[in-house]
């Protein structure tokens, strides 16, 4: 009878050790969150890249000509950043890559860039 029990006792205490442990991430609130509002007045769409200090670089979406689009830069991102600089790359290869200028970085921020005409 007792080895019955034991393996439904031992799958149920597997169970709830794996669904116990910590709290996760810490999801940062709107309003705490670093904003980039980047304005394309480039004749051509553009990807948009974002640049820290330590030489990281990482996607942040897609901007269309002639239009201004917000993007949320996450914490993981900013954490540990004391400067970004934004990259815009025109789709298809159609043109040079355009680099902003050096922006600090303080958490709660909205960072503007507009991208000149080319």
């Amino acid at each position: 009878m007792f080895q019955i029990l034991r393996a439904p006792a031992l799958l149920l205490t597997l169970t709830v050790a794996c669904a116990g442990g910590g709290q996760g991430a810490v999801a940062t609130s709107p309003s705490e969150q670093t904003r980039a509002r980047i304005e394309n007045r480039a004749s051509v769409d553009m990807d948009i890249y974002v640049r820290r200090n330590d030489g990281r670089s990482n996607r942040l979406g897609f901007v269309t000509e002639g239009e201004t689009t917000y993007f949320g830069l996450p914490a993981t991102l900013t954490a540990g950043a004391t400067w970004v600089r934004f990259e815009g790359r025109p789709v298809r290869n159609s043109g040079p890559a355009v680099l902003s200028e050096i922006f600090p970085v303080k958490m709660g921020d909205e960072i503007s860039w507009s991208i000149p005409p080319q």
